[in-house]
Order: C-alpha cells, then sequence, then structure tokens
C-alpha cells in the first residue's frame, strides 16, 4: 500500500509542477525565461543587497545562473525559493514585488527542480497538511488556471472517527492519524495500512468476538450437534457483515464467504467457524480502506468520472462517519440511480444540507463531521487540554473552570451561524452574539424553564421532596444500607438545599432576573446545572443554590459588549485553547490567524534558534517578548507577533481586560479575590493600560492591512475580508477533499467563493459547490 500511495503522491506534484509554468514559459527555453522574467525579478527587488562581496548575509545574487545542475548552484536557487516563498525577502521595509510576479520565479524554480531530480523534499512537504498553504494563493483565485480539476485515484485508510462509529463495542480502533492535533487530520495521501494496523485490526476483531460471547450471543451456535442449512449461514453472514463493514453483500460475495464459512465450520465446528469467517470481514480490504479509483466513464481530458458507487460512499464519509447506508437520504439517491453525475449530486448535498445540517441530538449530530471541521479548523475544542493550576484558580477568582461548558457554548453559536446561514464567515468572525450557560433551543430552554419556575414556586413542592426522599431513606435504613441517625442527618441536609433552590428561585424572581433552571442532561440539552463556569465572559458567576448575580437571559444568543467580543477567535473557548498553562500564547495565536485567516507560510524554526520568553515578574508578556524583535527572530516573527499581541485584551482564562495591575514591589498582580478587593480599596495597586496594538500585512487589500489597536478591531477588519474568506474556504477545501490544494484546483475554488457570494454568503452553497465539483467527483 506505501507503494501505491508514493506513486499516487508523485503524480500528484508531477502534475503540480507542470501547472505551475505558465503555458508561454513552457515553450521557452530555461534560458530565455531566466533573461526575459527572472533576472528582471532579481534586479529590481534582490540585488541592490546582495551583489558581491558585501552582500547582505554573504548571499551574492548577481552571479545566479540558469543552471541547476551541480547539488551548490541548485542550494543558491532553493535559498532564494525558500525566502520568496515564506515572504522573508525582500526585507518588509523594501518595496515589495507583485504577488503574481513572486508566485512566477518560485514557479519556475520549482519547474527547473523538477527537471533536475531536485524537488523530492518540496514534493513530500507539498502533501504534508502542515504546507496546505505553499501553493500560491493569488494563483489559486486569479483565474488564470484553466486546468480541469481532478484528485489523484486514491486509497484513502479509515479514520479513528469511523470506525468508533461502526458499533463494535469496546473494540479499541486500529487506526490513527498520522496529522497533528492543530489542524485538518484526516489526510488520504499519508493514511496508509501498515502491519501494526492489521495487527491491531486483529485484536480489535478478537475484542469484538470475546464480547459478544460472553454476552452469549453466539451460545446458539456452541451445540455440536446443530447442522446450519445454507440459507441460514447465508443470513449471518449478510447480518456479521454488515454490523462489520457497513453494508450487504452482493450474491457473488455471499457465493465466496459461504463457501468460506462452510470450509471453517468443517475444520473447527460451527462457532469457531462462523468466528472465525467473521474475523476475516474485519481483515478486508473494505474493513479498512476507502477505495477512489474513479471506476465511471471517462471523459475528454482523460479523468474518471467517480462511479455511483464510490460517490455514495465519498459523500458519506464527506459529510458523516458511516457508510451510505445509514444516510437515507445518500442510500435512497443511490439505490434509485440518482448519483450518475454533478447535477445528481449537487440536488443530493443540498438536500443533505437543507435538511440536517443542524440536526440530530447535541451529542450525536446527524451531520457529525460538520462540526468536526470547526472544531479542526477553530481548535477551540482543545480548551480542556491546556491545565490550568487549581491554586491559580482560586486566586484569580475562577470559581470553576469548565471548558467542557465554554466549548459547548462555542457549539451553539456555530450551529446558530449555520441555521441563520449568511454571511457565515464573516459571522463566526465578528459576532458579538453569545451562548451561555443555554442550550442553544429557545423553544425548549422556556418550555424546561416554565416547567421549573412553576414547580420551584407551588406551594407545598419542598415537603413534597422531602417526603419522597423520606420514602428513599426510609427503604435504605429497612434494608440495612443505612443506619437511622444516618438518615435523618441526610434528610435534614436534603431540606435545606431545597429550600435553599426555592428561595434563590424566588430571589431572582423578585430581583426582575431569570433563574436559571439547570437543564438535565437530555437529547436537546446539555446538562447546564449553573451559571459557575461563567467568569471567563466577565460575568458573576453562582451556584445552583447560591443567589444568582447575573439576569440569564432566557432567549439567546445574547450580545456581548461590541468592544470586548468579535467572534470566535474573542470566546473565551477559543482563547483558552490557544493559551500557556499560565499566560496567554500570543505566538501561537499570530500563527493561527496568519496561516488560517491569511493563507500564510511560515518556514521552520533554525534548529540553532532558542525563542524563549524570559521571565519577569516586573513585565507585562509583551515587554517580555521584545527579545524576538532581533533581527534574526524578526524575519519570521514579523509576521505572527503583530497579530498575536493584539489578544492581549484577554487574560489566558479568556477574560477581557484593559489595564494590568502591579503590586507595591512593581511586580504584576494576578490575584482577583478579597486581597485583590483588599489591596485595591486601600490603593495598593497601580494600574497600566493594556498595550494589545499591532498590526495586519499580507492581506493584499491596501483597506485591510495596516495598524489595530486590538484584537476586536483586527477582527472586523479581517473577518469581512476577501483573504479570510478563501483561506476559510481553502481549509474546508481540504478538509472534504483529505488533501491540499494543487494549482488545478482553481476553479473549484473560484466557484465555491462565487457559489457562497451569490447566496447571501451561505455555507450550505458552499459545501454544495465543492462536493459536487470535478475535484470532488473526478481521479486521474
Amino acid at each position: 500500500m506505501r507503494g501505491s500511495s508514493l506513486t499516487l503522491a508523485v503524480a500528484c506534484w508531477m502534475t503540480f509542477l507542470a501547472e505551475f509554468t505558465s503555458p508561454v514559459a513552457a515553450q521557452e527555453t530555461s534560458n530565455a525565461v531566466f533573461s526575459a522574467r527572472i533576472a528582471p525579478f532579481l534586479n529590481a527587488h534582490c540585488l541592490d543587497c546582495h551583489t558581491g562581496d558585501d552582500a547582505e548575509g554573504q548571499t551574492d545574487l548577481q552571479s545566479l545562473t540558469p543552471d541547476f545542475t551541480t547539488d551548490a548552484r541548485a542550494r543558491r536557487w532553493i535559498d532564494v525559493l525558500q525566502n520568496l516563498q515564506f515572504d522573508q525577502m525582500p526585507p518588509p521595509e523594501s518595496d515589495q514585488p507583485d504577488a503574481k510576479d513572486r508566485a512566477e520565479v518560485t514557479g519556475w524554480i520549482l519547474n527547473e527542480l523538477n527537471k533536475t531530480g531536485r524537488y523530492e523534499g518540496y514534493r513530500k512537504k507539498l502533501l504534508a497538511p502542515e504546507y496546505g498553504n505553499w501553493v500560491s494563493h493569488e494563483k489559486l483565485f486569479s483565474g488564470d488556471i484553466k486546468t480541469p480539476p481532478f484528485s489523484p485515484a486514491r486509497i484513502w485508510r479509515y479514520s479513528p472517527a469511523i470506525f468508533t462509529y461502526r458499533g463494535l463495542g469496546n473494540a479499541k480502533s486500529p487506526f490513527t492519524f498520522m496529522t497533528s492535533e492543530r489542524g485538518i487530520r484526516d489526510y488520504a495521501s499519508i493514511s496508509v495500512a501498515d502491519q501494526s494496523t492489521v495487527q491491531m485490526m486483529l485484536i480489535a476483531a478478537d475484542s469484538f468476538l470475546a464480547d459478544r460471547q460472553r454476552r452469549g450471543e453466539f451460545d446458539r451456535y456452541a451445540a455440536p450437534e446443530l447442522e446450519l442449512s445454507d440459507q441460514q449461514l447465508k443470513d449471518i453472514l449478510q447480518r456479521e457483515f454488515f454490523r462489520v463493514i457497513g453494508r450487504n453483500l452482493s450474491e457473488a460475495e455471499i457465493a465466496k464467504y459461504l463457501a468460506f464459512c462452510k470450509q471453517n465450520i468443517s475444520t473447527g465446528g460451527n462457532l469457531e467457524g462462523i468466528k472465525t469467517t467473521i474475523k476475516a470481514m474485519f481483515l478486508s480490504t473494505e474493513s479498512m480502506f476507502r477505495m477512489e479509483l474513479g471506476r465511471g466513464p471517462v471523459d475528454q481530458h482523460g479523468r474518471r468520472q467517480l462511479s455511483s458507487d464510490e460517490i455514495a460512499y465519498s459523500l458519506a464519509y464527506a459529510l458523516t462517519d458511516h457508510p451510505p447506508e445509514r444516510n437515507h437520504l445518500i442510500r435512497d439517491a443511490w439505490k434509485s440511480d440518482k448519483l450518475k453525475n454533478k447535477q445528481d449530486v449537487e440536488a443530493l448535498v443540498q438536500q443533505i444540507m437543507d435538511q440536517q445540517l443542524t440536526t440530530g441530538r447535541w451529542e450525536h449530530r446527524d451531520l457529525p463531521r460538520v462540526m468536526r471541521f470547526f472544531e479542526e479548523y477553530f481548535g477551540f475544542h482543545r480548551a480542556g487540554n491546556v491545565f490550568k493550576d487549581n491554586d491559580r484558580r482560586r486566586r484569580e477568582k475562577i470559581n470553576q473552570w469548565n471548558t467542557n461548558m465554554l466549548v459547548h457554548d462555542a457549539k451553539m453559536l456555530i450551529e446558530h451561524v449555520l441555521r441563520q446561514d449568511q454571511d457565515v464567515i464573516a459571522e463566526l468572525l465578528t459576532t458579538n452574539q453569545y451562548f451561555i450557560a443555554h442550550p442553544g433551543n429557545n423553544q425548549y430552554a422556556k418550555e424546561y424553564y416554565d416547567e421549573q419556575v412553576a414547580k420551584m414556586t407551588a406551594p407545598g413542592y419542598v415537603e413534597e421532596k422531602v417526603q419522597q426522599r423520606r420514602e428513599q431513606l426510609q427503604k435504605e435504613v429497612k434494608d440495612w444500607q443505612l443506619k437511622k441517625d444516618e438518615a435523618e442527618r441526610r434528610l435534614e441536609s436534603y431540606r435545606k438545599t431545597e429550600q435553599l433552590r426555592v428561595e434563590r428561585y424566588k430571589t431572582a424572581i423578585a430581583a426582575g432576573m431569570n433563574p436559571h433552571p439547570s437543564y438535565p442532561f437530555a437529547p436537546k440539552s446539555r446538562g447546564i446545572g449553573d451559571l459557575l463556569y461563567i467568569e471567563p465572559y466577565n460575568l458573576p458567576s453562582s451556584g445552583s443554590a447560591d443567589e444568582q448575580k447575573w439576569d440569564w437571559p432566557l432567549e439567546q444568543p445574547l450580545a456581548m459588549p461590541k468592544n470586548q467580543r468579535a467572534g470566535l477567535l474573542t470566546h473565551p473557548a477559543w482563547l483558552a485553547a490557544h493559551s500557556l498553562n499560565e499566560d496567554n500564547d500570543p505566538i501561537r495565536r499570530g500563527i493561527w490567524v496568519y496561516e488560517r485567516l491569511l493563507a500564510g507560510v511560515l518556514g521552520d524554526v533554525p534548529p540553532d534558534v532558542d525563542a524563549a520568553v524570559p521571565s519577569d515578574p516586573h513585565q507585562t508578556l509583551r515587554q517580555r517578548m521584545q527579545n524576538l524583535r532581533d533581527q534574526r527572530c524578526w524575519k519570521c516573527h514579523r509576521k505572527i507577533n503583530p497579530l498575536g499581541e493584539t489578544f492581549e485584551i484577554f487574560d489566558d482564562w479568556g477574560r477581557y481586560r484593559n489595564r494590568i495591575y502591579f503590586d507595591q514591589d512593581g511586580k504584576v498582580y494576578h490575584r482577583r479575590d478579597g486581597d485583590f478587593e483588599r489591596r485595591l480599596e486601600a490603593n495598593e495597586l497601580t494600574t497600566r493600560p493594556v498595550d494589545a496594538s499591532g498590526m495586519i500585512s499580507g492581506s493584499g487589500d491596501p483597506n485591510v492591512d495596516g495598524p489595530v489597536q486590538d484584537a476586536v478591531e483586527m477582527m472586523h477588519r479581517l473577518g469581512h475580508s476577501q483573504r479570510a474568506r478563501q483561506s476559510f474556504i481553502r481549509h474546508l477545501f481540504r478538509y472534504l477533499m483529505g488533501r491540499n490544494e494543487m494549482l488545478s484546483d482553481s476553479q473549484t475554488l473560484i466557484a465555491a467563493e462565487q457559489a457562497y457570494l451569490a447566496n447571501g454568503g451561505s455555507f450550505k452553497a458552499l459545501v454544495v459547490s465543492l462536493l459536487s465539483s470535478d475535484s470532488f467527483l473526478y481521479r486521474r
């Protein structure tokens, strides 16, 4: 399998290289292209600093010739390529070349490297997820590329999520993601099954069969005198195959498995024979791989369309974690022979988006991969992975650090924006409308709220609940599970708790507030017990039995202060996920904005560079990061620090702040508990305004680029920009296609953006366009 995957990867790369050079340049010799295009570029943008013995960085580019035949000369061109590719040269203070001119030079260098067989390192990087932005953004959306889109034919190993949802009991997934946790994960080109995967699949099969045998599911086959007819065996095989693989057997497959099963039974008896046959199903190719080879008709460009079967499976696994038989819309279209062409697929995906985009239980959505895209793109779901010390939490007045609820709130916001389906990308990046301690469904929220308020304020409520509890405790005493005096103590404690709850409701209502009703774990809610976790929103928290301090809105989303919140990147879940254990992480936040919203490219960190931020309790984080403005560091950090530092208006809990406090020793003072209040009243603390200023550059739009005062202003400027919209589309493309973009995908990406804009910024239209595109439907 590795050889097959590598062959496809090389074919993908060769196609990329072939497209990187314009048709005119392909007809000219390397020398002619160098004289006409490359040398003038170097003269205009490089030779002022890189000429002769005094050349900057001892890099003399004046002597460069279009000769890639020796390693030394090729390495010099690779240095030029990397500096242009990573936007490190020309330096920011110099006039910058046109993006298309830059792309043409890098394309020529890549083409020359290909001619001399020196492209291996770049081939690998191009296919890796972290190098997805390497293909020129300007060329992708220029409209100049006319190559018909396609995807390389491929065999695609299943993801861990697909295995998990097969319903195989406690069997552990033999699959792992081969990609970083911090990006798009399910990449076809690097997901292969090796020996360890097969061994793990055998272990999973044994675990699955052992669990079922313990439950007695195979007991009926254990009797040695039992004789099973061919029809009985066929029924067993059909049932087991559907459970393991997710589809029905064909007649030819039934015959094959029947013969195999009968042979196993003759050797080991009914029970062992059937179990061995089921284990063989686990080891079948279809148990481990998705096959997208293009078994449909071949067009005039040599592209092979996916067959109806392949389209059904590709759509099912693009949107769900299940085979097509388990989504009735895909199954019905497939069985009705309505998956033959682009129009069929377009109609089906539109139907799926309209009917199922946000449906299903809160923990099991009908289209789980849609929400997973937003998790992998934004990364907010990893908020709980960042350790926060409990002692520090108490000192800084975070009464409950519940990242699960913060993540839930973020998901509710996303689903709300998807239901509205208007200007989706900008809304996700700029809205100040949030959900806080809410199930996300206003109708259900009100129904449950009214029910709870009626119960809690009804005469005799406490005594009714106490009586129910008394009966439970009396039964435990009677059964010798509890002593009588302990039962009485528990009953009194229970009475006080219920009295406090009733008092909390009545106090909140008397104050004109909506008492939070403590939503249960249910298909429409999420077990939101209280308002104890809401401090990261700059809101006063309270437990289920405490006096409520915040007028919780029953109907949500609610409007947060516009100068404090703008979209998901200022949401506590995202801020916490992109923080450190004890502080903010401007570098990683800046990288996220640069790569995800500006389609930027960063070079590898040199191995001898130590970019550690020094500790100094007397300085703010921004002050301590000044060492990264050293000339060597700043080549890369100039792209990310001015973006990441804008988030300093928030602490690492996600709370908005506009000032930083210092104690009498001049140390940054982080406490927000009673000691903070005492010192503040005693004038023992001094303050400085937070410096969250930054800079946007590289968007390609002079109305977007420029200084910003903080992250809120940055998000409003970037959130409505063409660059952020196109970058979002590129990442959605990677997620749905399972690979990076090639230049031949240009028409697909342009059509997707046009569909999005023509439908008022519709995410549904974006998905429909991508999943009915030639990039999705054709293989070569």
